[in-house]
This record gives C-alpha cells, structure tokens and sequence, in this order.
C-alpha cells in the first residue's frame, strides 16, 4: 500500500508544477477574407478616343505636262527641293519653237511699220485710216507673240510651289504627252494627319482639341499637336467625319502614308469620384462595388458614368470611402475582412 500511494502522489504534483508555469501563448490566425482597400477622393477623370489616321503632305502636286514635248535636260530631279517658279525640266518641240520665233519676228515687224506710220500721221503725210490700220495690226501682232510666248514657256516646266520633287515619270528623251504628269512634288516641310472619327463624337471634338500622336514607325516618338479642321459632314459608307491635325516635320522623318495613332481629348473632368474598373461587378439590378465598414463588407450600388481604359467614373460613392480592390470577388454582404494593407 505505500508503494501505491508514492505513485499516485507523483503524477499529482507533477500535474500542479505543470498548471504553475506559464505556457507561450498559441499563434492564433486571424480570421476573415485577405482585401487591398484604397481611400475613394476626387480627382480630374479624362476620357480618350483613340483612333488611325494617314499622314498626308500639307501640299502633294502632281505636275503636268502642258504643252507636248521630248524631255531634254531635267534640272531638279526625284529627291532633290525645288523653289517655288524654279525650272525643273526642259522639253523639247521643234514645230512650237519655230511658231514662237515666227511670232516674234511678226510683232518686231508690226511694231516698226506702227512706229513709222505714227511718225507719218503726225505730219499729215499719211491718211487715220493708214495709221489706224498699222497700230490694229501692230495689237494684233502682239496677242499672236503673247499666245506663242505662252505656248512656248511651258516647255520649261517649272515647279508651283517649294517642296520635294518625289517622283520623275519620264526618261530623258522620251515624248511627253499632253496632261500627263511629269513629277511628283510634295510640301513636306509641315504635314497634316486626317482620320475618320465615328459620328457619335462629333459633339466631342472641335478645333483646338489636345491630340497625342504616335506612329508605327517610329516608336519613341510622340508628338503633341491639336484638331486644326473638323469636317462636319458624314460619310454614308464608314458613319464617320474627318478630322485633320498640322504638325511640323521636324528632321524629315515623316512621310506621307505613315500610319499615326491618335489619342484625342475627349473629356476632361475635375473633381469626380474615379476608381478602378476590375473594382465594379455586376448584379441582376445593375452595378455595385465592396467598401470596408470597420472589418465588415458592405455592398454599395454605383452608377458607372464613364469609362477610359482601367478607370471608371461612377456615382454613389463619397470622399473617404475605404474601397476593397483585390479580394472583392470572394465577399458577400457582411462577410469579414482581412484588411491586408
């Protein structure tokens, strides 16, 4: 018997030393669904349209021939600027030059028998109708040269206006026809950009409106420019209006037909409630968002007003409302949060 007692004595004392010392308290995991929240504050919401445009030259002639000829000499060929007036090619037509010449000769003629005849009148020694008939034959001499003179000039084909001569359609020694093109000239010191923008946005855009522009083939560039022209008819093919941006050609590196992609200013707002996009969901009875109440979701009905890539305006929210952005999907009304940030 007193070898049981010594054994039952010890399990005991064992068990009152163990309730004596304290124990490290348990890691306890808390408890609710893992959110990311953002405080909701007013701030400026812009709305874009993009949109593909063409870049065009600000003048793009086609120059052409007036008067038949074989090309003889060219002055100013593809790749090379051309003043305004200057001489680019000469052609050649024997049987014009030769009328121009004879025009030539027939006004000198005329105007020396009419100098005479003036000097001859005056004395008395010749009747009006002498000197009359000289100074009608002397204008119309005149008009002949004038009209060969004009014929005849127009086989120096000279340039309308400064720019880059693009293109050179004939050989040298080749029979230029009448109102074919000869060159190809561009203004390309300033361009201008259009595009066709659907009608529904014609109430959105007008001159001076803000355009970014950037372009396939030059990726690093971006250019900011505004809306100089706005075509207020609709084309009945594509529903759409045109728009046409200027800008400078700033180290030639543009050149018509490229590709432009317009970001245009659509709307700009100040002081609106703006929140991410993925944040909104949507219910049988329209769209909603989670804000945090203390540790508790709660469910608020929103209006989405405008949307512009990953942002969205809405209405029904409020300066200071703790809005969950991650995590929403997994919440229900009530149901308790884990505020991770």
């Amino acid at each position: 018997m007193k070898r049981i007692k010594r054994f039952l004595i010890l399990p005991a004392a064992l068990l009152m030393l163990q309730c004596g010392v304290e124990k490290p308290e348990a890691n306890i995991e808390k408890s609710g669904t893992p959110v990311q929240t953002v405080d909701v504050s007013p701030q400026t919401f812009s709305n874009f349209l993009r949109v593909t445009g063409t870049v065009k030259a600000r003048n793009h002639v086609q120059i052409m021939v007036e008067e038949a000829g074989i090309l003889r000499r060219v002055l100013v060929d593809k790749g090379q600027r051309a003043r305004a007036g200057q001489t680019l090619a000469v052609l050649e037509n024997k049987p014009l030059t030769a009328s121009w010449k004879q025009a030539e000769a027939a006004l000198k003629q005329a105007e020396l028998d009419f100098k005479s005849k003036k000097v001859l009148y005056e004395k008395k020694a010749i009747s009006e109708n002498d000197y009359l008939m000289s100074q009608y034959a002397f204008e119309a001499a005149k008009a002949s040269y004038e009209l060969a003179d004009a014929r005849y000039r127009k086989l120096f084909v000279s340039a309308p206006i400064g720019g880059l001569i693009n293109e050179r359609y004939y050989d040298m020694g080749a029979y230029s026809s009448v109102m074919t093109p000869i060159f190809e000239l561009i203004d390309n010191a300033k361009l201008k950009i259009r595009a066709g923008v659907a009608e529904r946005f014609i109430a959105d855009i007008s001159e001076g409106t803000p355009v970014e522009i950037t372009f396939d083939a030059w990726p690093g560039m971006v250019v900011e420019s505004k809306v100089n022209f706005v075509s207020r008819s609709i084309n009945p093919q594509s529903r759409t209006f045109n728009i046409e941006i200027e800008l400078p050609n700033e180290g030639n590196k543009l050149a018509p037909e490229m590709v432009a992609n317009l970001k245009i200013l659509r709307q700009k707002i100040e002081n609106q409630i703006v929140v991410p996009l993925e944040a909104l969901m949507e219910s049988e009875k329209g769209w909603y968002v989670f804000l945090a109440d203390g540790e508790a979701a709660k469910r608020r009905m929103v209006q989405k007003l405008s949307v512009y890539e990953d942002k969205v305006q809405v209405g029904g929210l409020k300066k200071g409302d703790r809005l969950v952005v991650v995590g929403q999907q997994e919440l229900a009304e009530g149901d308790t949060l884990q505020i991770l940030n």
